[in-house]
């Protein structure tokens, strides 16, 4: 099945130039654009499977443009041309832009070539560089969210964390009360203070919290 490919950039020159290249290696280009917003306004009339577009300055407000050209053309997939050689572009063109390849710019015709046929064919690039730099973040992200979440529980007070610790072992109100030996309706008042301090829904969200963070375990530490 032929692929339906479209080309962004604004110099017609280096354009054109891709379009002959790329023809060539039975890649023919459907449709041209110089800008991300011309092409917004032509996909009322264009069906793209693939889209090449180069990474122009400021690149965070040429991805927010990308991000209305994915709302329009959800299935389509971006590679983006001309990505300067930092990681921190590099991962801003994935994370931000929805991004399914990238040639950087010091980045061959072969490259290019590459890059399309395994875009197409359903496949992801994935340098050991790059690889690197996904896990990198992810472990990065993972950190921030659990020193935020840390922060969230060391906000309960003790008689919070007492019941947020007896309702992940699946204890009622009422149970809770006689346990702690302290009235239901203060329970109650307890677990809407949690809820509220942790932005949770209801007592199940909360049940889950716990079992999620290790609540028990880590509550039982402190008291040790």
């Amino acid at each position: 099945m032929e692929l339906s490919i479209g080309i962004v950039h604004h110099h017609r020159l280096l354009r054109e130039a891709l379009v002959l290249g790329l023809s060539q290696n039975a890649f023919p280009i459907v449709h041209q654009a110089h800008d991300v917003e011309q092409l917004v306004v032509d996909m009322k009339d264009v069906s793209l499977d693939v889209l090449l577009v180069e990474a122009c300055r400021p690149l965070e407000k040429y991805l927010d443009c990308l991000r209305r050209f994915r709302r329009v053309a959800p299935e389509c997939k971006v590679i983006m041309l001309d990505v300067p050689d930092h990681d921190e572009t590099i991962l801003a063109c994935i994370e931000i832009g929805g991004i399914s390849g990238y040639v950087v710019q010091e980045g061959s015709f072969k490259d290019l070539i590459r890059t399309v046929r395994a875009i197409s064919a359903g496949e992801s690039i994935c340098s050991p560089r790059l690889a690197n730099l996904a896990f990198t973040r992810i472990s990065t992200l993972a950190n921030r969210f659990y020193d935020v979440r840390t922060s969230e529980i060391d906000c309960l007070t003790r008689r919070e964390q007492d019941i947020m610790e007896a309702i992940e072992r699946g204890l009622s109100n009422k149970e809770i009360a006689s346990e702690l030996m302290i009235g239901v309706s203060t329970v109650k008042n307890h677990v809407h203070n949690i809820l509220d301090k942790l932005h949770l829904q209801n007592r199940r969200s909360a049940a889950r919290y716990a079992k999620e963070h290790g609540f028990v375990a880590r509550h039982r530490s402190h008291r040790s």
